[in-house]
């Protein structure tokens, strides 16, 4: 017997609308639906969300970036995966936000956005303990320094990744670090 999942989309727009009302004032809701929206297929996800009011989307890569951007320019769309220099241009194209953990990305996200004569939104990328994307915490106050002189990036937000929310005492050394 093959597996499924269904997706009820009513449920979703429900669930989204009663986390926003939980939500402090001027917190936005980041819906994530990198990898298809996680199997469940992002067209029809990401239009359920658009009409039920998301604050911005995160995917994982330019490709899926564009998928959204095709279905509508209402919604911030944030790439959460590094981009391949040859995907930089896409961030001023599509109207994408960065996200930069390292010097290099901030050279490469100002130049585009210095070409394009734009200021590029970017989300900064702590590393609080995963040891797989993101500026290492210890190092990250210089580069967020660096980011916020960028006069073609605009820096709108910051993330980390939290590796083991079972194991509290970690989350709670992560928090602390982030």
């Amino acid at each position: 017997m093959r597996c499924w999942a269904e997706i009820d989309l009513a449920a979703l727009e429900r669930n989204l609308r009663l986390i926003r009302a939980a939500l402090p004032e001027g917190i936005r809701y980041v819906s994530v639906v990198k990898a298809d929206a996680y199997g469940h297929g992002i067209l029809h996800t990401a239009a359920r969300l658009m009409q039920s009011g998301v604050d911005l989307f995160a995917v994982a890569n330019v490709r899926e970036a564009v998928e959204i951007r095709e279905m509508g320019s209402g919604w911030p769309i944030l790439v959460i995966g590094p981009l391949l220099p040859e995907e930089d241009e896409a961030l001023a194209i599509h109207d994408l936000i960065a996200t930069v953990s390292s010097a290099d990305e901030l050279d490469r996200f100002s130049d585009v956005a210095h070409k394009a004569g734009k200021i590029l939104p970017i989300h900064f990328k702590i590393d609080t303990g995963m040891g797989r994307l993101g500026a290492w915490w210890e190092g990250a106050a210089e580069l967020l320094s660096d980011a916020r002189s960028r006069p073609h990036l605009k820096l709108e937000g910051a993330l980390t990744h939290f590796a083991h929310p079972a194991d509290s005492a970690y989350t709670k050394r992560q928090r602390e670090i982030f």
